[in-house]
Order: C-alpha cells, then sequence, then structure tokens
C-alpha cells in the first residue's frame, strides 16, 4: 500500500521491455464475484491471454479467489488487487508547488488537515495532477486507506500463498485503463473541444457504485455512492415476489417482465440520479467545466434499459463504456465471451496494466 500511487500513471511504460513481453495478473476481489485478467505487455500493444469471473458463493471469498486461480493456465505467485468502500478514500487538494518527494514528506506531517482517519490507522500516497499548474499551485490526487483494509486483504491472499505486488483502490485501477492504455473517451462531434469538457464514468458494483469524472484523461473527481445492483435486487424481490436469486437473473434478462422490473427499480434509480446530479452540479461549480458525456461499467450495468434511464435522467449523452476496443485477445481464449462480460472486467484490467 506504500506504493498506492506511485509512478500512478508512468510505472505501466517504465516497466515494459524493449522486446519482450511482461505478462502481468490483476484480480478485482468484489462482494458479489471475483475477476481474473492476466495481461501481456509489449514496447506497443496489450494482450489479454486469461480471463476469468467467479461468483462469490455463501460469502466465501477465499473460495472463491482459488477457484479463480484453478481456472488459471499460468500458475500465479502473485497478483495485483484493489480494495474500496468503507475504510478508502480519495480527495483532491490543492497544494503549493513542489517536487513529487517534497509533497510525499510533507504530507506525511500534514494528512490529518485533509483525511477524516487518524494518521496512525491509514496509509496514504499521493500523485501530482498536474506538474506544470498555474500560480505556483498545484492539483494532488491522495488516496488513503485504512490500515486494516490492507491488512485483511494481504492476510486473505497471504492463506493462499499469494503475493501482492501492488495494493490500489477500485477507482483508481479503473482510471489506470483510461490513462494508461490510452482508451479514455473519444469525443463526439458535437462535444465541447477537450480542453472544456469532461466526462463522467460509472463503475455500478453490488454495494458500492464508483463516479469518476475525468479531464484531459486524468481523474478530478471521484464519490463513492453506496447504491448498487443489490438495492436492484432486493427491489425486483420484494415486488415481484420472487427470490434474490431470480430477481438476480431478471435484472439483466427481463424477457417479457421488462414493465415490472423497470417500475420496480424505479425509486433506485432515482436516488442514484439524484447523488449524480448532486456531484455533476459541484464539479461543474467548481471546476467551470462541463460535463459531456457519461460511462458506464461495472457488472450492475449490465441492467437492460440503463443507458436510456441515465440520459434521461441526467439529460446527457450516455453510452457503456467498452475498454477493452484496442485490447488483442490471446488465441487460447474466446474474444466473444471475453466483451461480452467487459463490464465486469474493468477493475480487473486497470490492476493487470500495473
Amino acid at each position: 500500500m506504500s506504493q498506492l500511487l506511485e509512478n500512478y500513471f508512468t510505472l505501466v511504460k517504465k516497466i515494459l521491455p524493449e522486446k519482450s513481453k511482461v505478462t502481468s495478473v490483476g484480480v478485482d476481489i468484489g462482494s458479489d464475484s471475483c475477476k481474473l485478467v492476466v495481461l501481456a505487455k509489449g514496447p506497443d500493444d496489450y494482450e489479454i491471454q486469461q480471463c476469468a469471473i467467479e461468483p462469490v458463493e455463501n460469502s466465501n471469498t477465499a473460495a472463491t479467489i482459488k477457484r479463480l486461480l484453478d481456472k488459471s493456465k499460468i500458475e500465479v505467485k502473485s497478483l495485483n488487487t484493489a480494495v474500496f468502500g468503507k475504510g478508502t478514500l480519495i480527495r483532491y487538494i490543492d497544494l503549493p508547488r513542489m517536487s513529487l518527494d517534497e509533497l510525499k514528506k510533507s504530507f506525511a506531517f500534514e494528512a490529518d488537515k485533509y483525511l477524516p482517519f487518524p494518521q496512525d490507522q491509514i496509509y496514504t500516497d499521493c500523485y501530482i495532477l498536474d506538474p506544470k499548474g498555474r500560480d505556483k499551485k498545484m492539483s494532488v490526487l491522495v488516496a488513503a486507506a485504512k490500515k486494516e483494509v490492507i491488512n485483511e486483504r494481504i492476510q486473505l491472499l497471504g492463506q493462499l500463498g499469494l503475493q501482492t505486488n501492488f495494493i490500489s483502490v477500485n477507482a483508481l485501477a479503473i482510471a489506470n485503463v483510461f490513462h494508461a492504455v490510452g482508451l479514455g473517451p473519444e469525443a463526439a462531434p458535437n462535444d465541447p473541444p477537450e480542453a472544456k469538457a469532461a466526462y463522467a464514468l460509472f463503475d455500478m458494483g453490488e454495494n458500492v457504485s464508483n463516479l469518476i469524472i475525468f479531464k484531459e484523461n486524468l481523474p478530478r473527481f471521484t464519490r463513492d455512492i453506496f447504491i448498487g445492483g443489490l438495492e436492484l435486487s432486493k427491489r425486483i424481490s420484494n415486488c415481484l415476489g420472487i427470490s434474490m436469486s431470480e430477481a438476480k437473473k431478471l435484472k439483466s434478462q427481463p424477457q417479457t417482465r421488462k414493465e415490472e422490473i423497470g417500475t420496480a427499480c424505479e425509486s433506485v434509480f432515482n436516488s442514484l440520479i439524484s447523488e449524480m446530479r448532486l456531484s455533476f452540479d459541484y464539479f461543474i461549480t467548481e471546476k467551470n467545466v462541463l460535463i459531456s458525456r457519461l460511462y458506464l461499467t461495472g457488472g450492475s450495468s449490465m441492467f437492460e434499459g440503463i443507458v436510456d434511464i441515465f440520459a434521461k435522467g441526467l439529460d446527457i449523452p450516455v453510452e457503456q463504456w467498452r475498454p477493452l476496443k484496442k485490447m488483442k485477445f490471446s488465441s487460447e481464449i474466446s474474444s466473444e465471451e471475453v466483451v461480452r462480460n467487459e463490464s465486469r472486467l474493468a477493475v480487473a484490467l486497470g490492476l493487470s496494466l500495473y
């Protein structure tokens, strides 16, 4: 965790060899499922060599990870992973201009000014977003996670005989895809010029959803919203009188019950849209930059009709994010199956890029 953001946006390029490929493993440990991406990184391209998703059964995360790794065709001894939700925090602050080394040294003594956690209970790291900022000021991204959250993750993987190379935060792993691989959104003809526009990405998880706003493909705002797919499943289950397992299936495959499901989930989406509008309004007022487009990812973004729901509620163009569009695929995997699940793979992909 001490390297949570160290070389955050440059690490990928720095470790790329000139003539050979390096394989990296990213594992996204979620509350509903665990995802694995094995990526081979070369001088000019990225190839997905393996990909797997396993549901978490009976809250047994360790067993899920073991099943996930058993499916891998390579022996995994070390990996990159991430944490999310309560006990983690991302902040954006303005500070006097200084070098990154000076920033890290000084922030170690001033973290209490900016973070709600006692300093002796957290790991922190920071990154300078605008090294060429104006007025002798710079914008700094600060990430923090409670030590107990990180230690639990390390202990979990250690029990499986795994070494942790790098622990990030889910939202930063996703941002890594935007920046490091050049998969940021391509402006549509009617979008404002890049310097005058921002793009939002909403990663809708099972329990926690992440809203990230990018400007020039760098994150400038991040927020956890504690509403996700679980709330949708509960509403469907209660309103339709069916089991939670049936409700989860109907979320993405409503078949003839689309109208019923839409009505059941309306209050959940209204709450999400209200929270997102508050964040958009704050960002636009603070940064004086328009948000031109919203991209959706995460397993719960596979809800049928979700694009139209958010487009109508937020009054901006909305589309599903396609983070794999510039990736190559190993001949040993089904690219069709991977692409079909790409909404669920963004975090694992970002982790495999480190």
